[in-house]
């Protein structure tokens, strides 16, 4: 199964000094690679704050639109057997650390 790690709020982030901002985007890097050793990884970026809507009649309307702790700020997409293993791999996410908060989800496939 593919599941889905969304990255929200990180409120501590602000407050690291430049090397320790290097030192969480490290962790980072050595969380997608052992995601890659383990044969698992799928994906992952981080997305601007930048949010463009679009309701059902076609207006598009300029963001951001959700208090900073709602944010994404990234995705990682990676194999897992179950939601056991899923949630046991999501707990390591670096995010964690720095006052984040994650969501897990199954990816569906069509």
């Amino acid at each position: 199964m593919k599941f889905v790690i969304l990255i929200k709020g990180e409120d501590k982030w602000a407050e690291l000094s430049p090397a320790q901002m290097q030192e969480g985007l490290q962790k980072y890097q050595a969380f997608a690679a052992r995601l890659r050793e383990e044969g698992r990884f799928v994906d992952a970026e981080g997305l601007d704050a930048k949010i463009v809507r679009i309701g059902a009649e076609g207006v598009a309307t300029d963001g951001p639109f959700a208090e900073a702790k709602e944010m994404i700020g990234g995705y990682y997409v990676f194999t897992a057997a179950d939601w056991d293993e899923a949630t046991a791999i999501a707990k390591d996410c670096p995010s964690l650390e720095y006052g984040g908060n994650i969501e897990l989800r199954a990816q569906m496939s069509y």
